[in-house]
């Protein structure tokens, strides 16, 4: 490309042109814009649930890791938390209803540490006998508030009976995964007969499989998370999936609202194209300078839709939060709770297949234009 048509294509671009006439080029790829934003959301948002599932899973369920005997600490990488538990199942007879609970046995400091950093836990003044706390959306369908007392009906299996109690609601936390928490019940170890299990709280950044595999190598049998909870798992890591394909046809998309655009840009500067023709600018080089606009457009408004896509799903955890406090049951099968996580190498991806996929298209549709004399 010459200097002349270096300087034409700057100058189509939107050089020295102003905001409106970048807005009117920029028409002709809204739908991309909107599109992209679109999956760009999608992206960030399951990608967040995806790892926000996987905490909860944890926390809420039995641990990264799940053991039947104390390990030896060596084993255990630094910063991980292990915990005696013993479950059971019961009945929860209140004034407003009767629920089936699943009951876990905890020890003093079960509910601290990272526990405690995401489980959000209002407790009453006291504890009152035999204290237990539930979720949110346990104590909503009971009508329960802290400090209320109710009985339970704690199935001992050992003794094969059930075991009638009167419990206090000493704490209520906020519900973050109604399908694990909806059904679950906190309470002082020694009230749940059965055997004991251990549960390995792993930071963040740590691989839970790692610790499978060390642990089952020195004789002690393990399970992570993943394992445990394999059908919960697999939902989410299906919802990525569809995502990738996705990808592949928003490119698709990308190739069709390109050459539009490609077909809108030379129609409108039909005029400036012969003017070139007559100052000697070859063909090849008109195709090169449309193929330049083309693409910097479909670049700009890919980016564009990347950013408004991370913008809403930067607003989405408090969204979710919204509805769930005003509608439980909408969300009965997702977490609640997340930190947002911005897939940049997805996004990078999908932005570099856009342009590809464009170029590829654009470059055909030129080669093949009548309008360019």
């Amino acid at each position: 490309m010459n200097e002349g048509a270096a300087y034409y294509a700057r100058r189509k671009i939107g050089e020295k042109k102003g905001f409106a006439y970048f807005l009117s080029s920029l028409s002709p790829l809204f739908i991309l814009l909107l599109i992209t934003a679109a999956l760009s959301f999608s992206l960030s948002f399951i990608i967040s649930m995806s790892e926000g599932v996987d905490k909860l899973l944890a926390v809420m369920g039995s641990g990264s890791v799940r053991i039947l005997s104390y390990p030896d600490s060596s084993l255990l990488p630094e910063g991980a938390e292990i915990s005696e538990t013993k479950t059971g199942t019961a009945l929860l007879y209140a004034e407003n209803g009767e629920n089936a609970v699943m009951v876990k046995g905890i020890g003093e400091d079960y509910l601290e540490g990272i526990r405690k950093s995401v489980l959000d836990i209002e407790y009453s003044e006291s504890e009152g006998i035999n204290p237990v706390i539930v979720s949110s959306s346990l104590a909503s369908s009971l009508s329960l508030n802290p400090g209320d007392r109710l009985s339970m009906l704690l199935w001992e299996k050992e003794e094969g009976r059930a075991r009638p109690l009167l419990v206090t609601v000493h704490g209520v936390f906020r519900s973050v995964y109604p399908q694990l928490d909806k059904h679950l019940v906190y309470a002082p170890i020694d009230l749940v007969d059965g055997p004991s299990s251990f549960e390995i709280l792993l930071p963040e950044g740590q691989d839970a499989e790692v610790l499978v595999s060390a642990l089952w190598k020195s004789g002690i049998p393990a399970e992570s998370c993943r394992t445990m909870y394999s059908s919960l798992y697999q939902n989410v890591r299906q919802s990525i999936g569809i995502l990738s394909f996705l990808i592949i046809l928003v490119a698709a998309l990308a190739a069709f609202f390109s050459s539009d655009a490609a077909h809108f840009y030379i129609s409108r500067d039909r005029n400036d194209i012969q003017g070139m023709r007559l100052l000697g600018i070859g063909r090849r080089e008109i195709i090169g300078v449309y193929m330049l606009i083309t693409v910097s457009y479909v670049a700009v408004a890919a980016v564009l839709g990347m950013v408004l896509g991370i913008i809403i799903s930067s607003l989405s955890p408090s969204l979710i939060s919204f509805i769930s406090s005003v509608s439980p049951a909408l969300f009965d099968y997702y977490i609640t709770s997340f930190e947002v996580v911005i897939p940049v190498r997805e996004l990078v991806l999908m932005l570099l297949a856009m342009i590809a996929v464009s170029s590829i298209s654009v470059f055909l549709m030129l080669r093949r234009s009548r309008l360019l004399p």
